[in-house]
């Protein structure tokens, strides 16, 4: 299938910053604010990934605690629900010394890796079809989820971090235990470098015969997979240690309807993208592609050399290719 595109980068007023922070009531000379949140890339066939954090610690690069957060009340964060340019914050202006911190670590309540003795209420869980099945986040409540930084806090400045989580990458079934596994696949991003890529899918692009598992009234199936660099060849989300290249995040589709509820149109959102160049590609077979093996899901549209701009905002439409009457 092949389409036209029109690539429109715009500038626009972005910005996620410490709240309640400020250079006021730093010390100057030794203190500055830091505040992180969370952000995710959506999964299909789910209708919500509840993970509950307690405490969020910033380590040096020889894996000692540096500062360590214990949240008053444990937050239970739906990470499905924040898609685009949604995040929650787990810490808000907290005055630490400065500095850069390599790792961030994030302990959270889930069920105990052996699937037994299955709490009620579950700590952590994912909804499928209106069902909550446990949640286990192996060593989540020992060591934690320990992410890759750097974290960066200049004397008497705030610095705003998030925590991206790509769920399509992170959430496998555990055998036949009705447990599912979260080994998080993430990015930490600097608030202050992030731009969006956000956009429109013609929904004639659902007519192609590839799209029968999708759902051209939802637009569930369909999503649009970005990856890193200008050239790079769309490929699915899969273990496989071939030299392929999987998609850095995705984003799900948001059907716009007419006056008559008509479905016109869908709308996407990619948020907290490091500038630099990227490639986008749509595809109507989300719904197909199993992280834990190597699936032949088929690209209907491809943008190369997308530049996103710290700030900022790029659009790509993935439009449908006219149709040309014979002679």
């Amino acid at each position: 299938m092949s389409s036209t595109r029109f690539i429109l980068p715009t500038a626009f007023a972005f910005a996620l910053s410490a709240c309640g922070g400020g250079s006021s009531s730093a010390d100057i000379t030794g203190t500055g604010f830091v505040s992180l949140g969370v952000t995710d890339a959506p999964v299909d066939n789910a209708d919500a990934v509840v993970v509950t954090f307690t405490e969020v610690q910033l380590l040096g690069d020889d894996d000692a605690v540096r500062q360590t957060f214990t949240l008053d009340t444990p937050q239970q964060i739906d990470l499905l629900a924040l898609q685009g340019n949604n995040s929650a914050f787990l810490v808000e202006g907290e005055e630490v010394p400065v500095g850069t911190y390599e790792q961030v670590r994030l302990i959270v309540d889930a069920v105990a890796p052996s699937c037994n003795n299955i709490p009620d209420p579950l700590p952590s869980y994912i909804t499928i079809d209106g069902v909550d099945y446990p949640l286990v986040v192996p060593s989540g409540a020992q060591s934690g989820l320990k992410f890759q930084g750097p974290i960066t806090v200049a004397a008497g400045q705030s610095a705003a971090y998030t925590v991206d989580f790509d769920l399509r990458q992170s959430i496998a079934e555990r055998g036949a235990t009705n447990c599912y596994n979260l080994r998080p696949v993430v990015r930490v991003v600097d608030n202050a470098e992030v731009g969006t890529l956000t956009g429109t899918v013609d929904p004639d692009l659902f007519a192609d015969a590839a799209c029968a598992s999708a759902d051209p009234t939802t637009g569930d199936g369909g999503a649009v997979y970005v990856f890193a660099g200008g050239t790079t060849v769309p490929d699915d989300v899969d273990t496989s240690t071939e030299e392929d290249v999987d998609p850095l995040t995705t984003a799900l589709l948001t059907p716009v309807t007419d006056e008559s509820d008509a479905v016109v149109g869908y709308e996407y959102e990619v948020g907290f993208l490091l500038a630099g160049e990227y490639t986008a590609a749509f595809t109507c077979q989300a719904r197909d592609d199993n992280s834990e093996q190597d699936d032949a899901i088929g690209f209907g549209d491809v943008a190369n050399n997308i530049t996103i701009n710290a700030d900022g905002e790029t659009t790509v439409n993935f439009e449908a290719a006219a149709e040309t009457s014979p002679e």
